[in-house]
């Protein structure tokens, strides 16, 4: 079982969905950002680059000169981001978007689902892994919570099974993948205010990476 992949960063769309108001070029990656109608103007609420929209590689490997690997974040078709300047992003997700969706479990607890299709890029941020072609190599990527949280953050593949989560496995990845995901952001409730998910993500292979192994991001989920 397989989750959905690509060939190729097919970059951020120009032409928004219904929902979108304004597409504004930000960041040192020269990336596009989605402001959905009726929501605030997310630039600068949550870090310094909101992201809204687009095509994500969040674990992002790329070969700067065999064997050394290097773990980045690929963010549309910008320049790649170092890992220890992902503090300077949050991803957010509005729930105005078709791609969100809160879906109910036991009582009152539940998780908002991020779709796993590529037409999700056009209204929220569409988040996965990839390893480019150019160097032999494989590894694991794992993922954490970085202090607390509302709850569990887990990734299911396209055949609707879970393949990593904040508290179980790791994800293999070799070169020439590129893979994308439902993401799952559990919580007790479905709050009526903004839901800050902090992660932790690394990546282990026998190569050595030329920066730090792991980086931080920030998800916002705002009802």
């Amino acid at each position: 079982m397989t989750a959905v992949r690509t060939s190729e960063d097919t970059g951020l769309p120009r032409k928004a969905g219904r929902n979108i108001l304004a597409a504004v070029g930000a960041g040192v990656c020269g990336l596009l950002l989605a402001v959905a109608a009726g929501s605030p103007a997310y630039a600068g609420v949550y870090a310094t680059n909101d992201i809204t929209a687009g095509h994500i590689d969040i674990v992002n490997i790329e070969c700067p000169s065999t064997p050394t690997l290097a773990l980045t974040t690929k963010i549309g078709s910008g320049t790649p981001v170092n890992p220890v300047d992902m503090h300077n992003y949050a991803f957010v997700y509005d729930d105005v978007s078709t791609a969100v969706t809160w879906v109910s479990t036991t009582g009152t607890a539940g998780y908002w689902k991020i779709d796993i299709g590529s037409a999700t890029q056009s209204s929220a941020p569409w988040v996965g892994f990839s390893f480019e072609g150019s160097c032999p190599g494989s590894g694991a990527v794992w993922m954490s919570a970085a202090g607390a949280n509302p709850g569990d953050v887990r990734l299911f593949n396209s055949a609707g099974s879970q393949v990593l989560g904040t508290s179980s496995g790791t994800y293999p990845l070799g070169s020439g993948a590129h893979t994308h995901f439902e993401w799952r952001f559990y919580a007790a409730s479905k709050a009526t205010t903004p839901q800050i998910y902090n992660l932790y993500f690394g990546f282990s292979a026998s190569a050595p990476l030329s920066t730090q192994n792991w980086l931080a991001a920030k998800f916002v989920i705002v009802p």
